[in-house]
């Protein structure tokens, strides 16, 4: 992967960049032949069944669970081909931590055939699931092969014509009781030489393919149980082979052949005609004396045989005054090229094992004592496709959902959905700043689909869901009506279909294999976290009025704890991982009076460290450390890669290096020491795609990973300290079991099991829907889906942008319903933003300082149910807030919405106002199997999905106006439930709410 040189350099960029080249949506020929794969029906380990259609036009396959004999989880569009490959080259934009990937394809093998469907036990097949023998799901089950594997298996063609030629010579061979099968013969996806004539050549270098040339290759699909209602499935492909037109016939030219074997293949009996062909083998001296024999002075030197002469070859006259003969050249670079003419090479089994170029192939030379010399082994060796395509059903009703954390929307469908780990950008689609920040900083002001943690999975509204394993960028098109195509940019696809027939089935089975986040500890929920910067006068005088106020509290956060830096886009913090000293002088002092009064302090840290030689301060310079010992992320060079932020550039820590995940663990438990109970762990999503690191792994592969990486590593330190103080006498104010949390905006797949705690990113301080308070809920209820169970938002955003002509300040009124909206949310913690003084804050003034207060204690009365759900979270997977689909998934104007409402739990339903100026908002009740009855907190009516229940209203009706001024958001329970019995008592006991 090359760096696009764009990036950044440019004074002025182009504010609306074209979306990434890419692929697109492939659609290829499926050829079938009943005779060979008859329709037929076969157990996948225990629990799922897949069955396999032959008939023309409607071949295809579905997958059914034993349960639901009737109900297909997943199946192929009949009669067109399901699996597909393509050889491609990608370029990357970057700009701060925001990614483009354009991708280029060279070839692409679209044209399917299914030659074979059977089964096989996991130990009779060698394409058995690609997972290390250790792994094992975050639950301890070890997934596996349970029972017998389904296997698919065929060619991919380049060429419609060439996959019509070849799969007749397939079947007609197969037919015959001594021809090749599928079976017996799997090593090459040729079976006739067909009538154009072609010529087989393969060069052991990058620029293998060409539009003229037509290449083929062998898939397997594989079906398997991993684990109760979870199927697995892989894709992996043969080596690929390449064809090219002769104008005359006669000549196979193998390039990746050993040329040891090339005199064997020509000689070989059951050929039924050969030709003089290369005398000896052609290696090390014996190599250059042919080239100074055969010189013509160009530069260029040739050898021949006899086969007749093709287009793409020259006619000579050779030294001992021949006729003209079949000529192949091979220039300075000794890109050579050897030839044989065999007239039927159908029954020339050494033949066909030059045709294939397998590792199987070196070692019988090998074991037959012959040498490959590091040339031949070269030429033997050919690039695998990069890319595979697996396409798949889908109903033109049907929506889907998850993908992770997604901001803009909630239901995919019609989207091309790319998963790749990034800093979401500016904007993300919202004007002017979009188009303003992309101006400034190339592509920096994102787009729909760019978010911090995004997920290769999805569930949808017909209970459908699926999940890719690995973390090679990937990409799902949902774009067609009636077809999802997910493309992996790999040789290799594994993944696995889920069964479940509700969303919460469905979410458990994910979960249970990728992880679940642990229990927050109680002193987290009990309370706000107040988000401050600005030193110890300031902290103290705001904590101060808090208590007059008499305002739960959980923590003081503050990220300031380094020292603060001006900037480009206002104030950050110094990215160097120790107490300044100057900021808070007395810190552990200041850490020991919150704690006496049941407040934590929380800190900040990421995997980042920035230069500090303007920071007069400092007692430790941890760049020059790292750098010193080789623990950063280098270049191509082996110098600290350093990554653009804001006014200053940065190098990441190397988590793939373990003496640099230990000198970092280090630095964070001294952090620890020094009072700090929680923290954010910020970043995560900058490994730059071009970088290298310690563990030799290409950085496109790790990118993803890296997220998981530096979950893991915060995990260990929290682990590691929170052993330490088992059975250690308690100070005042501590818990018997003293939990420490961190929080994470970066992740994937298996974020949640390493963290212990997420939050949204930096959405803008804006009403806007991409990236402002509306994308605060919608990525909420996306990413509950995914795994991310306990997550929250900054109190009023963060990306404060003040200039002349545009300015995005938070106004009160934002920060007033956005402590509304967080006061249902899993954390209550405020951010005063990048640029604090631009922005309205918790503390600005009296009305500010009260509606925090009261928001606080909202949320302080429902804690005994918020602590109900994160344990349900720990134990189940399944998220404090929740879309309505988890709960009314056959309701379709629930499906319908993005962001408008959601539920606590089951039993609170929250309508928030997300708009400016707005007093009231539409509420819809859910239609579920039973009538369900919802009580408006505030004024006690209580409606329901049919019906508009009060003492002057009764129609039937799903929705209903709420009146919402500030200070009283729509907030409904269960009629009747003891949950909203119980908030009611809550609310009224601290004075929030008036008995009726």
């Amino acid at each position: 992967m090359k760096k696009n040189p764009k990036s950044g350099s440019r004074r002025f960029n182009n504010p609306f960049p074209k979306a990434p080249a890419g692929l697109g949506f492939v659609r290829g020929d499926l050829l079938v032949d009943a005779a060979s794969a008859p329709s037929q029906s076969h157990t996948a380990g225990q629990g799922f069944e897949v069955r396999w259609q032959a008939e023309p036009g409607r071949a295809g396959l579905q997958v059914f669970h034993a349960t639901e004999p009737e109900r297909a989880l997943w199946s192929t569009i009949p009669g067109s081909a399901f699996v597909s490959a393509a050889f491609g080259t990608d370029s990357f934009e970057e700009s701060r931590g925001s990614f483009a990937i354009h991708d280029t394809i060279d070839v692409l093998c679209c044209h399917q055939t299914v030659e074979q469907v059977t089964i096989a036990w996991p130990s009779e097949t060698f394409v058995a699931p690609k997972r290390p023998p250790s792994q094992v799901d975050a639950d301890g089950v070890r997934p596996g092969s349970r029972g017998p594997c389904v296997i698919v298996a065929g060619c991919l063609y380049s060429d419609p014509k060439l996959a019509r030629e070849q799969f007749a010579a397939f079947r007609t061979l197969s037919s015959s009781s001594s021809g090749p099968t599928a079976a017996s013969s799997p090593s090459s996806p040729f079976y006739h030489p067909s009538q154009s004539h072609l010529r087989l050549e393969s060069r052991g270098c990058l620029r293998l393919f060409s539009q003229e040339q037509r290449v083929a290759v062998r898939y397997w699909l594989v079906f398997f149980e991993c684990r109760d209602h979870q199927l697995g499935f892989s894709v992996s492909l043969q080596q690929p082979a390449r064809f090219e037109t002769f104008c005359q016939a006669g000549a196979y030219v193998v390039a990746r052949a050993s040329s040891a074997v090339v005199p064997e293949a020509a000689h070989d009996p059951k050929s039924r005609t050969t030709t003089t062909t290369l005398n000896r083998s052609l290696s090390g001296d014996d190599f250059e004396s042919e080239a100074r024999e055969h010189g013509d002075g160009s530069g260029e030197h040739w050898l021949w045989s006899e086969a007749p002469v093709s287009a793409f070859g020259r006619r000579a006259v050779g030294n001992d005054g021949a006729e003209p003969r079949r000529l192949h050249s091979f220039g300075r670079k000794r890109s050579f090229r050897r030839s044989i003419s065999v007239a039927d090479f159908r029954t020339c089994s050494l033949f066909d094992k030059c045709l294939t170029g397998s590792s199987s192939f070196l070692a019988e030379l090998a074991n037959a004592g012959r040498v490959l010399t590091p040339r031949e082994q070269q030429l033997v060796q050919l690039p695998r496709l990069n890319r595979i395509q697996i396409t798949f059903s889908s109903d033109p009703s049907e929506r889907f959902f998850g993908f992770g954390e997604q901001f803009s929307h909630f239901n995919l469908k019609g989207k091309r959905v790319p998963i790749l780990v990034q800093e979401q950008g500016l904007g993300r689609g919202d004007q002017p700043i979009t188009a303003l920040a992309n101006m400034v900083s190339n592509r920096s002001g994102g787009a729909w689909h760019t978010t911090y943690a995004p997920v290769p999975y999805y569930i949808t509204s017909q209970m459908r869901s699926l999940y890719l394993e690995g973390f090679e960028y990937s990409v799902f098109d949902l774009t067609r009506s009636n077809a999802v195509q997910v493309q992996v940019h790999a040789g290799y696809m594994q993944g696995r279909i889920l069964h479940g027939k509700t969303p919460a089935d469905i979410i458990r089975q994910y979960t249970a294999a990728i992880g679940r986040m642990r229990e927050l500890p109680a002193w987290i929920t009990q309370g706000a976290i107040v988000g401050m910067q600005g030193g110890m006068q300031a902290v103290r005088k705001v904590w101060q009025k808090l208590r007059d106020l008499d305002v739960p509290l959980a923590a003081f956060w503050l990220q300031d704890w380094v020292g603060q830096r001006r900037t480009s886009i206002g104030w950050q913090l110094w990215w160097n991982w120790e107490v300044d000293r100057d900021h808070y002088p007395g810190w552990e002092q200041l850490v020991t009076d919150l704690r006496s009064h049941g407040i934590r302090t929380m800190a900040y840290c990421n995997p980042l460290l920035a230069p500090t030689h303007e920071k007069p301060n400092r007692r430790r310079d941890l760049l020059a450390e790292a750098h010193s010992q080789d623990l950063v992320v280098t270049d191509q060079l082996g110098s600290p890669y350093m990554i653009p932020n804001t006014s200053f550039d940065a190098a990441m820590v190397d988590l793939t290096n373990p003496a640099a995940r230990t000198w970092l663990k280090n630095i964070l438990l001294d952090m620890i020491q020094t009072g700090v109970r929680g923290w954010m762990a910020d970043f995560g999503e900058a490994l730059p795609l071009d970088c290298s690191l310690y563990s030799g792994e290409e950085a496109r592969t790790v990118h993803n990973q890296y997220s998981e990486l530096w979950a893991q590593l915060n995990r260990e330190v929290a682990e590691e300290w929170e052993a330490t103080q088992k059975g250690r006498r308690l100070d005042e104010g501590e818990d018997e079991d003293e939990k420490l949390v961190f929080f994470m905006r970066a992740g994937y797949r298996g974020s949640p099991r390493s963290s212990t705690l997420f939050w949204e990113g930096d959405q803008m301080v804006s009403w806007q829907r991409h990236d402002g308070i509306k994308s605060a809920v919608t990525g909420l209820l996306s990413g509950g889906l995914c795994g991310f169970s306990l997550n929250h938002s900054d109190i009023g955003g963060y990306c404060t942008v003040d200039i002349p002509l545009v300015r995005y300040r938070r106004s009160e009124e934002l920060l007033l319903r956005w402590m509304e909206l967080n006061a249902f949310s899993t954390i209550f913690r405020t951010h005063e933003g990048n640029g604090p003084a631009s922005n309205s804050q918790f503390y600005s003034n009296d009305t500010t300082f009260r509606h925090f207060a009261r928001f606080a204690k909202v949320y302080k009365a429902w804690d005994f149910y918020r602590r109900q759900l994160v344990k349900e979270a720990a134990e189940t997977g399944l998220p404090v807030v929740r879309h309505l689909f988890l709960h009314y998934p056959h309701d379709e104007t629930v499906l319908t919405i993005t962001y408008e409402e959601f539920l606590v739990g089951s039993e609170i339903l929250v309508v928030p106002v997300l708009d400016q100026g707005h007093k009231r908002v539409q509420a819809y009740f859910p239609r579920g199997e039973e009538d369900d009855e919802w009580e408006h907190i505030w004024t006690g009516n209580v409606y329901r999905s049919d019906q508009e229940v009060d003492h002057l209203i009764s129609h039937a009706s799903f929705k209903a106006w709420i009146e919402a001024p500030l200070g009283f958001p729509a907030i409904f329970v269960k009629a009747g439930s003891e949950v909203g019995a119980r908030f009611k008592a809550n609310l009224i006991s601290a004075g929030l709410l008036d008995p009726r």
